[in-house]
């Protein structure tokens, strides 16, 4: 049985979706527009509401990039999303992540320990909230302002746990092919 990603070709091009398409490059800093973009290139009405959440949850605001990268990975490992889980290690491997963190994410939906106490209450807090939204308290709040967070980081790291949900279930339901780009850059490190 086919998969949706496999039964759709590359979407009529457009100069309004080529645009999309170059400031998705941009946001992202990725020599080429993901297969994730592509797909939802059949449908841009869908698409202008997707890419926003990427431009301004991950690719803007306060919080460490590379946190958010952490969290998309956690999440979306958890939520057995195979494509942004490939993806997003290749974006936090450039921004200085270890081998060992990226395992420990896609294994245990977290940190280890031993890993930066700060980064990891965010990564705990998130995949939390993607579980259960209901869970978050003010426990929660005050924990992550005495590790040093402020409440716009806080809050990001909230639209990151649930961007992280929103685009796992996209990208699942569609079966999205591995970019060989992703696959490419992943070859090339410790974790697969």
């Amino acid at each position: 049985m086919k998969t949706i990603s496999s039964i759709i070709e590359d979407p009529i091009t457009t100069e309004e979706l080529e645009n999309t398409f170059n400031t998705i490059k941009k946001e992202l800093g990725a020599p080429f527009v993901p297969n994730f973009f592509q797909v939802w290139g059949h449908a841009p009405l869908a698409l202008h509401g997707i890419v926003p959440a990427m431009k301004y949850i991950l690719g803007s605001g306060v919080l460490n990039r590379k946190v958010k990268e952490m969290i998309m990975i956690a999440i979306s490992s958890s939520k057995n999303c195979n494509y942004c889980e490939t993806a997003h290690q290749v974006f936090c491997f450039a921004m200085g992540a270890l081998p060992e963190q990226i395992e420990c994410l896609v294994n245990e939906h977290t940190l280890s320990a031993s890993d930066d106490p700060k980064d990891k209450a965010a990564i705990d807090f998130a995949v939390r909230l993607s579980r259960d939204p209901n869970s978050s308290s003010e426990a929660d709040f005050e924990k992550l302002q005495k590790l040093g967070y402020s409440k716009p980081e806080i809050l990001e790291i909230i639209a990151m746990s649930g961007m992280a949900v929103f685009y796992s279930h996209l990208a699942a339901a569609t079966k999205i092919n591995i970019d060989e780009g992703f696959a490419e850059a992943l070859s090339k490190t410790e974790v697969k």
